[in-house]
């Protein structure tokens, strides 16, 4: 997984379509918790590379931006202002099948 440092990247995906972007902040726990599991769905898969980690206290204006309400969430972006966006990581099954139903894995 890659994390998102810059303005111009995050602005990039947000326009992207099938962007898989994984939202946390640092002193959350759940947060880290839901990273790793994350992290074993995308190696199961072979997609590391594809998704991107974004700590939302650098770019607070994408949670108004897509609506966030808490973190951990898992958003992929879909056309038209499609997003979907996983906030209940309950195992590595949930998200598995939400990103399977993405069509992006």
């Amino acid at each position: 997984m890659q994390e998102i440092t810059e303005e111009a990247l995050i602005k990039e995906l947000l326009q992207k379509e099938g962007s898989t972007i994984f939202f946390y902040t640092p002193f959350c726990q759940t947060c880290k918790i839901a990273e790793r599991m994350l992290h074993i769905v995308t190696e199961a898969n072979e997609m590391n590379a594809l998704v991107y980690t974004c700590n939302l206290n650098y770019f607070p204006w994408v949670a108004e931006v897509l609506g966030i309400q808490s973190v951990p969430a898992l958003t992929v972006i879909g056309g038209n202002d499609e997003n979907r966006t996983l906030f209940a990581f309950e195992s590595v099954v949930t998200i598995d099948k939400f990103l399977n139903q993405s069509k992006f894995v």
